[in-house]
């Protein structure tokens, strides 16, 4: 409850990035649609929140540095450091890596220069839940309003679960 307490007090004082400037709104309503019909039947509007949530996810990953984790929030020191998609960020995620031409550029504006790669990793703390709980406090902390319905899934990810990882581009 404290934490809780704590990620509304960040969200309150802080202004909110919108997830929309990091794409065209071309590019935006291609993943919403390509989300819709080749990944999860939905309604557009929840479809949208999809891919904004990917996409504060997107732009967290290219600047966090695990050694940055935020502080104290794994008290027993078994912290997982990476950030996780959550189910419904995953099928986003994907939808964009599919569009491969947009997401290397993407990529390459957000890092200067490197690519995100989607790698399936498997611990601990993503089947439990911490690695999601991590993520969802890292975007909060640079600025996103993030949508707890989007971050409800414990083990996230892909059937062995991903997680983004930088690489120099070639």
């Amino acid at each position: 409850m404290s934490v809780t307490t704590h990620l509304s007090t960040l969200e309150e004082t802080r202004p909110t990035r919108n997830p929309r400037e990091v794409v065209s709104p071309e590019l935006f309503d291609r993943l919403v649609d390509r989300v819709r019909k080749e990944y999860v039947k939905v309604a557009r509007f929840y479809a949208e929140l999809m891919v904004e949530q990917m996409l504060c996810y997107l732009a967290t990953a290219a600047i966090y540095k695990p050694e940055n984790t935020p502080g104290g929030y794994f008290s027993d020191g078994e912290a997982f450091t990476y950030l996780t998609p959550s189910d419904e960020v995953d099928d986003a995620l994907h939808a964009f890596l599919d569009l491969t031409a947009a997401y290397r550029e993407t990529c390459h504006r957000l890092t200067g220069g490197r690519f995100i790669d989607h790698v399936p990793v498997t611990n601990a703390s993503i089947t439990s839940g911490r690695s999601i709980a991590l993520t969802v406090r890292t975007l909060r902390e640079h600025g996103w309003r993030i949508d707890d319905r989007m971050w409800v899934s414990g083990a996230s990810c892909c059937s062995d679960i991903c997680q983004g990882r930088l690489t120099t581009a070639d």
